[in-house]
């Protein structure tokens, strides 16, 4: 996939934007890191940027905003532009700055400049729920001010949202939105972006066709405003599109015109890259593999020279298979030696360091908060003291030196009124401190809230679905997963993470990591080799195989179910976590292996897959032990897990709703005035 790029007259803005490559790069995010950017934090003050509709003024945030602080929040996000990949934190906390500055001026057009770059850090790092949610908010403040320039790139960025999630129906809709707003102001330089982008789309989504289309709308606005840059990666992404209908002729042509051209652009290495790489394809498909060999060569100098890792281990591996077939054995080992770890690099992207960074920065919180309570203990302790030797000290001089007791009284007067000052001042920051902690878990809330699948997207493929799902705390280490392949499959998962609250919450969204690395990047569609995948995972992640690290037993219990599409049946693979189907008023119970998930060093253990068919009106429940392991009743027992079954037994054949119902009222129930536990969570099917 191809992006478009040209530099814009603004020489203190001008980088190149690299393309994502189809063939190498995941469809899950098709958009090159520094495309938005760039088209986002260009000055609007030119009038190419940020031109209106004819005979309407767009609102000017310098005149509405401070001057200073106007200049101080685009200096902040031109700073921050730059290293958004080099030095992503550094970038991040600039970005918050100026927000917080553009903020403090109520400038809608300055907070909206501010919330766009703040929306391209979150893409960059993945964060598409967050990203879009700035997008959003710098939608409604350039809406709120008409300019209909930054308008259409709020649209644009949403529509690359979408594009990034493969949500293609919508991704058109408001790339469409974007060029419709740009053909409505005439910004022609944004027309060919838009249609570019459109290109890109269509490329993704297979519709070949609609893409050479797109291309030729593209390229005949930047041959009429002489955009050589543009022109070449247009040949580029026409070049994609035909080698993708095997067009073989019509592709090398349009290859040879882009590289003719790039190769004479300034900053176009990323896109010479792309192309060297497909006409070597090309070449190679064509039986001419000692032509394609210097082209893939090419592409690896480009590549390893500007940092292109995924295109680096595509021209690796295409490389290498010519140097085999060519008994250049020796080469060709190289080749797929230095593929195998280039590759690997590029798949190892998570959350990681997000996870981690959020740990430490709400641990070291706490932490401070538990210092400073002992400080404060500490001076009410020496204030007491003093107290009680001004006392003595106050009888012996009532006794033998009464002449000195006005002064004594007086200078007692002042160090209590200094002691309640000291003891007024502690009580106040303890509050503060406690204020930022309780916010900084309501933030975790809902970060984790995000990263839960929709009920309604469950109840799509499910209708007579439920989930019962009780934190102890503000935040679980319970959690369920659900997603649907291109196939047809419904993937579904319930886990119950080592603790409760802040700890469980971390390693909730580590178990969430693991399943979208295992399901949704390696595309695995066994339910006992996902289990394997995510069992290495967090053994990985916590280093529990390393004998240079403290040991810890954290992990989670995990049941993952794989229905078919027809919903014939369903391959169960459990961590300690069973199956319970009821059919003809009879529970059947699906043992899990007893193993958990981390928590050990066993990143080898393979967990077993249970294959069981279903039937119409059958009942699937997976559960948490919070629910049985709850105390209450008359003698404040467990209400364990045979009541559960009973009581699932006796509601099963009721709409899932009134399961729901009844389950949330008996908890009540049983519970009465006792508290809860430990975080519970209880799913329901109904076939």
């Amino acid at each position: 996939m191809i992006t478009l790029l040209w530099v814009f007259q603004f020489s203190a803005l001008s980088y190149e934007i690299p393309k994502s490559n189809l063939d190498s790069r995941s469809a899950c995010s098709p958009r090159p890191a520094s495309v938005i950017e760039l088209f986002n934090i260009i000055d609007q003050a030119d009038k190419a940027e940020s031109t209106d509709e004819p005979g309407k003024k767009t609102a000017n945030s310098d005149k509405k905003a401070i001057a200073g602080d106007s200049i101080t929040v685009l200096k902040l996000l031109k700073e921050a532009q730059p290293i958004a990949h080099s030095d992503y934190k550094k970038a991040f906390k600039l970005t918050t700055e100026a927000m917080q500055i553009a903020e403090g001026t109520k400038d809608k057009e300055l907070m909206g400049r501010a919330q766009n770059s703040m929306g391209n850090l979150y893409w960059f790092s993945g964060d598409y729920n967050h990203a879009s949610e700035y997008y959003i908010n710098a939608l409604k403040n350039f809406q709120k001010t008409k300019n209909t320039g930054q308008i259409a790139e709020c649209y644009r960025n949403i529509g690359w949202i979408y594009l990034g999630q493969k949500k293609y129906n919508l991704s058109e809709e408001y790339l469409l939105k974007s060029l419709q707003l740009n053909i409505k102001i005439d910004n022609k330089e944004r027309i060919i972006i838009n249609y570019d982008d459109l290109a890109n789309l269509y490329l993704t989504s297979k519709q070949y066709e609609k893409g050479l289309k797109s291309c030729e709308k593209s390229i005949l606005l930047a041959k009429k405003h002489q955009r050589m840059d543009a022109i070449g990666t247009i040949h580029i992404t026409t070049g994609q599109l035909n080698y993708e209908l095997n067009q073989l002729s019509e592709a090398e042509m349009e290859y040879d015109a882009g590289i003719g051209i790039l190769s004479k652009v300034p900053n176009q290495s990323y896109n010479l890259c792309l192309g060297y790489l497909g006409l070597g394809k090309v070449k190679n498909k064509q039986a001419k593999s000692s032509e394609a060999l210097p082209l893939f060569e090419k592409a690896i100098f480009l590549a390893k020279a500007h940092n292109f890792p995924p295109e680096l281990a595509e021209g690796y591996n295409l490389a290498s298979k010519i140097y085999k077939s060519q008994n250049k054995l020796d080469k060709a080992y190289e080749y797929m030696e230095l593929y195998a770890e280039t590759n690997d690099s590029v798949n190892a992207r998570n959350n990681r360091d997000y996870i981690q960074e959020m740990g430490a920065k709400l641990e070291y919180e706490q932490n401070k908060l538990q210092i400073k309570n002992l400080e404060q203990e500490q001076k009410l302790s020496d204030a007491e003291l003093d107290r009680e030797r001004n006392f003595k000290i106050f009888l012996f001089v009532v006794i033998f030196f009464l002449f000195l007791l006005g002064f004594f009284i007086y200078r007692s007067f002042l160090r209590k009124k200094k002691d309640n000052q000291l003891i007024a001042r502690a009580y106040l920051e303890i509050e503060i401190k406690n204020k930022d902690i309780s916010d900084s878990i309501e933030y975790a809330l809902q970060i984790q809230q995000a990263r839960l699948p929709q009920i309604s997207s469950i109840q799509d493929s499910f209708p007579e679905f439920f989930v019962m799902y009780l934190p102890r705390d503000i935040v679980s280490g319970d959690f369920y997963w659900f997603t649907e392949t291109e196939n047809g499959k419904k993937i579904f998962a319930v886990s119950d993470c080592t603790g409760h609250g802040i700890p469980g919450a971390f390693m909730s969204m580590m178990g969430i990591d693991g399943l979208n690395y295992a399901i949704l990047e390696k595309r695995i569609e066994s339910s006992s080799q996902i289990l394997n995948h995510v069992n290495k995972f967090i053994i990985e992640s916590l280093k529990q195989d390393s004998a240079d690290t403290i040991k810890n037993k954290d992990g989670m219990d995990t049941a993952i179910c794989i229905f078919e599409k027809d919903l014939s049946s369903v391959k169960y693979a459990g961590a300690n976590r069973p199956l319970w189907l009821i059919r003809d008023k009879e529970l059947i119970q699906y043992s899990p292996d007893k193993m958990s998930i981390g928590g050990n060093n066993y990143s080898d253990y393979e967990f077993t897959e249970i294959t069981i068919p279903l039937q119409k009106g059958d009942s699937i429940y997976l559960f948490s032990d919070g629910y049985p392991d709850q105390f209450g009743g008359e003698r404040n027992k467990k209400f364990m897990t045979k009541n559960l079954k009973q009581l699932l037994l006796a509601i099963n054949h009721l709409s899932a709703k009134e399961q729901e119902e009844i389950l949330q009222t008996s908890l009540q129930n049983w519970k009465g005035s006792f508290p809860q536990i430990d975080d519970i969570i209880l799913v329901g099917i109904k076939l």
